[in-house]
């Protein structure tokens, strides 16, 4: 009878031995299921992998019959670089950083470029840049007294000939011989060239004969016209213009000019007898 029982007890296994040795194979394929894929790099052959689950929240280990997809964070490790060589060459540039910072910067420059071609001040700034161009030397109307054309054909580049010695001006003025200078036109060149030494004042004109001789011209046409700043007197047969030309056509030399610093002269004085010019000089 006690032979039975202790047969019968030891061929029966302990419980307890039975779950010691379930944890030890469940340790071993924990520990091959993490070794596996060192173990494969390693060797250099795909070794079977089981489905091993660690803790409540680990994911599932793919078996041989479904392969691992690989994570973002892998495929982004995975993917290749391109390196672009630095023009100084002394550092590799990755080409994706320096898009980035090429695009930045560009992004950075539209940013502080001022738009003008919209926008509530848009139609401000085009104003302004037309007032700009009106207001601009260089799109002024030309001064007719200082950019007149020679003429090689004419007297002054202006004077036309009618006859012996006689010129005529663009505004009908007439040049003849006459006066202690033997002409008219040499009489008048005394006046674009000052006198120090000659007694009281002596009006000079500005810019030599030729330009003398336009402003003459437009003295002649706006006496004609009168108006405010022109007065029109008779000397014995004589007409006498006084003209203001609202600018400056000369300066009073002479001793009394000198002595008073060669005041600007904006008025011309023309004497004439009939269409004939007699005399004439800025005051």
């Amino acid at each position: 009878m006690n032979d039975s029982t202790s047969k019968s007890s030891s061929s029966r296994k302990s419980p307890t031995k039975l779950t010691a040795g379930g944890g030890a194979i469940g340790i071993l394929i924990v520990l091959y299921a993490l070794l596996q894929p060192i173990l494969s790099k390693q060797l250099g052959i795909d070794l079977p992998k089981f489905p091993v689950k660690v803790g409540a929240d680990a994911p599932m280990v793919a078996g041989p019959d479904k392969p691992t997809e690989p994570s973002t964070e892998d495929s982004k490790s995975a993917a290749p670089k391109i390196v672009v060589q630095s023009p100084s060459g002394d550092r590799p540039v990755d080409k994706d950083s320096a898009a980035t910072n090429t695009a930045s910067k560009r992004d950075r420059q539209d940013s502080a470029t001022p738009k003008t071609g919209s926008g509530p001040l848009s139609q401000f700034n085009r104003s302004s840049k037309s007032d700009d161009a009106k207001l601009s030397p260089t799109k002024s109307a030309p001064d007719k007294t200082s950019s007149a054309k020679s003429d090689p054909s004419l007297k002054y580049g202006i004077l036309k000939s009618i006859g012996r010695d006689s010129y005529m001006s663009p505004a009908g003025l007439r040049y003849t011989p006459g006066s202690q200078e033997g002409h008219r036109l040499k009489h008048l060149e005394r006046h674009t060239a000052d006198q120090p030494s000659r007694p009281g004042k002596h009006g000079v004109f500005d810019g030599g004969m030729e330009k003398t001789l336009l402003v003459l011209d437009q003295a002649y046409e706006k006496g004609t016209k009168g108006g405010h700043g022109t007065t029109k007197t008779q000397d014995d047969g004589r007409t006498i213009y006084t003209v203001d030309m609202g600018k400056r056509v000369g300066y009073i030399g002479g001793r009394d000019g000198n002595r008073m610093r060669k005041p600007m002269a904006r008025r011309v004085r023309i004497v004439l007898d009939g269409d004939r010019v007699i005399t004439a000089y800025p005051l």
